[in-house]
């Protein structure tokens, strides 16, 4: 991947380019006129360009593939803007990335002028809740804010009334219309770095639909009880749904609610209506007390949870888009409470539905169980090679298991065991149309494996993801005794499947993005990256063949592999981008002791043999790393482990306990090579599945 110069001669006829995704064969593009003019050719090519490239035969004769350019340049590698539509257009996401169509725009025109026209008479149609204490809590950067809450005690029955409203999106989107059509076509928002790519128009997302403080709004609300003892759902009476009219009266971010939850005083925002701040404050212990009962009861009684450190980097004050710093995303009590709430809501509507009359076009979501064989090998891998404790029998025992090496371990060999599960044979959740008989003959389970629940679906984000307007539309379908209005049968299924398909694209597509925003951060940065990497597995590389080790990251949640090069070699000879201040030490020597041992052989810096020390690697070790971004096409980074003899050394192995440092010792067993880790299923180029969002 190292960019190199080359000139095209005037005799020459074929050009050959180098996908960006390392899987694909490299691709010989012809000398023509349109490649002589775009390229301007002959002369030097530009190694940092990325250009579309479009494969269009492959002979049987021909060791590669033949392909064409398709668009224009997008412009050189490490740039923000065109790292984000590269990603797009690998991922069949480029579409999303075009402005809305004329026709379409007035159409929403017209939607937004009607809306506003009939407001006060289809408030009369509804549950009229514009005088209860509803607020909102989101992301402080969030625009379009399609969920709203309320909490009521009932101090006699010891209980609690919550009232999930959700943004009426389906009012205004109907089938047949130019805005609709188009969600179908994109069927979810794309969230970039510092900007959205919306699934609806912001007349729609950001305005008409978006329940902002303080504006009147159209809603669905979900209402259920929940017993203030235990956070048991109650079911007399039954969670029950109606179309309402809102107003917020307040609303807060993550960061307002959690530094409140702590006891810290905040900068208060405005509480619109009759209510004071001393309310919105007592709902909210309120909320933080009895949703820490139900995600207990919910976590005890056999789901399973994953956490996954994910990088929040701080691009808004910046002109070229490039990172000045970033955070670990928080997964506090702000966001469990309203995690919590959503999920009950999502769970009540999927039970509602499973069990009404128009169950058969009814959209669900449902997680199957892992891959059993894949499991297993884990399984085998952790109790008979490593002699850790781990059951996979179910969610919860999982859960647990994971739980025990989190107390036993540390976090850091925590996050790589649930990492471990997810790549082995975890599925990833989908949406289905319920069909009863399918249900009832074992050949689709609604079951949810990791939250275990026996329905669930997506009622609660109808702004940016179109499974739940289809949702929307068949549960006011059975509010109001229609059998039309919602999709049925062929285009329901279709539509479900292209839901199915731009989820897993987006996720992609999320996932590339977060790794090339991380490589611009690293070249902007005047040090190199230090942090604990976790040992997978020991074996080769695919291509080179040669000694690698497989090291898991948590702080950047996601594998790679660190090349086993001893000195003499260069630091020069990893082309990496920039000038530190810093020295990559690289061991005097190696060796492969076993599939479970790696020892590596260090000098220090003046290359006194008197204190050469030995480094044991075993497998799930936590050790330092340094990450090193290079001058590479596609933009990437390089894996290092971090000498004892270097400065940074002592500080960071502190950060993980003696007994994370030191790994397992390896019990031999029947397996067949080291990639014990792979063979249950562990591919660096797909990120793993994610069980909810």
């Amino acid at each position: 991947g190292k960019a190199f110069n080359c000139i095209v001669k005037e005799t020459d006829t074929l050009l050959k380019a180098l996908p960006t995704d390392k899987r694909m064969p490299w691709i010989l593009i012809q000398v023509n006129d349109v490649t002589r003019k775009v390229l301007s050719l002959p002369g030097r090519l530009d190694p940092y360009q990325l250009w579309p490239v479009q494969m269009i035969g492959w002979k049987e004769t021909s060791s590669l593939p033949l392909g064409r350019l398709k668009g224009e340049c997008l412009g050189k590698a490490g740039d923000l803007a065109v790292e984000e539509r590269h990603a797009l257009i690998e991922n069949n996401l480029d579409s999303h990335d075009v402005d809305f169509e004329d026709a379409l725009l007035d159409e929403v025109d017209t939607i937004v002028a009607e809306a506003r026209r009939s407001f006060d008479d289809e408030v009369t149609r509804r549950l009229d809740l514009r005088q209860k204490r509803i607020f909102t809590i989101d992301p402080a950067t969030a625009r379009d804010l399609d969920d709203a809450i309320h909490v009521d005690l009932d101090e006699e029955r010891q209980e609690v009334e919550i009232g999930v409203h959700i943004a009426d999106v389906s009012h205004f989107l109907k089938l047949g219309s130019r805005v609709d059509d188009e969600a179908q076509v994109r069927t979810t928002s794309v969230y970039l770095i510092s900007r959205v790519l919306p699934m609806l128009p912001h007349g729609l997302c950001n305005h008409l639909c978006s329940l902002n403080p303080n504006e009147p709004k159209l809603a669905f609300s979900a209402f259920f009880r929940l017993k203030l003892a235990t956070g048991e759902l109650v079911q007399e009476p039954k969670p029950w749904f109606k179309k309402s009219a809102i107003s917020s009266v307040c609303r807060l971010n993550y960061d307002e609610v959690q530094r409140i939850l702590d006891g810290q005083e905040i900068e208060k925002p405005p509480v619109y209506g009759e209510y004071e701040w001393a309310d919105i404050e007592k709902d909210l212990f309120l909320l933080y007390k009895v949703c820490g009962k139900v995600r207990t009861s919910r976590m005890t009684g056999g789901a399973l949870s994953i956490s996954k450190q994910k990088m929040i980097f701080h691009t808004r004050d910046t002109q070229d888009g490039i990172p000045t710093g970033y955070h670990l995303e928080s997964h506090s009590a702000s966001h469990w409470i309203i995690e919590e709430l959503m999920l009950l809501a999502n769970r009540c509507v999927a039970m509602h539905l499973a069990h009404s009359r128009l169950s058969d076009f009814s959209v669900l979501r449902n997680h199957e169980p892992p891959n059993r064989e894949k499991a297993d090998k884990l399984l085998k891998m952790l109790t008979e090679n490593l002699g850790i404790y781990w059951e996979s029998k179910d969610a919860g025992s999982i859960y647990r298991s994971c739980q025990g090496i989190y107390r036993k371990y540390g976090a850091t060999m925590g996050l790589c065991v649930e990492m471990m599960t997810m790549r082995a044979g975890m599925m990833q959740a989908k949406y289905f149309v319920y069909n009863n008989e399918e249900v009832c003959n074992g050949e689709v389970s609604p079951h949810h494996f990791a939250l275990n629940f026996d329905y669930y679906t997506h009622f609660t984000s109808p702004i940016r993801r179109y499974p739940d307007v289809m949702v929307h539309r068949v549960l006011d379908a059975l509010l109001t005794g229609s059998d039309d209005g919602f999709q049925r049968n062929d285009d329901a299924h279709e539509q479900v499947e292209k839901c199915n398909g731009k989820k897993t694209s987006t996720r992609r597509c999320s996932d590339q993005i977060d790794r090339a925003v991380f490589c611009i951060y690293l070249r902007a940065q005047k040090s190199w990256f230090y942090t604990i990497g976790t040992v997978l597995a020991f074996g080769k590389d695919k291509k080179t063949r040669s000694d690698v080790v497989t090291v898991y990251c948590s702080q950047l949640g996601r594998e790679s592999t660190v090349a086993l090069i001893s000195a003499p070699a260069s630091p020069a000879d990893f082309h990496h981008f920039g000038d530190v201040d810093d020295t990559l030490m690289l061991p005097e020597s190696f060796r492969v002791c076993s599939r479970g041992l790696v020892e590596l052989e260090w000098l220090p810096a003046d290359g006194d043999s008197t204190r050469r020390t030995r480094q044991s690697l075993k497998m799930l070790a936590c050790v330092p790393i340094v990450i090193i971004p290079t001058d590479t096409v596609p933009i990437d980074y390089a894996l290092f482990f971090v000498s004892p003899f270097h400065p940074r050394f002592e500080d960071l192995s502190t950060q993980v306990t003696e007994r994370a440092r030191r790994g397992f010792e390896w019990i031999e067993g029947d397996e067949d090579g080291v990639d014990v880790l792979y063979a249950a299923g562990i591919d660096t180029m797909e990120p793993p599945p994610v069980l909810e969002d």
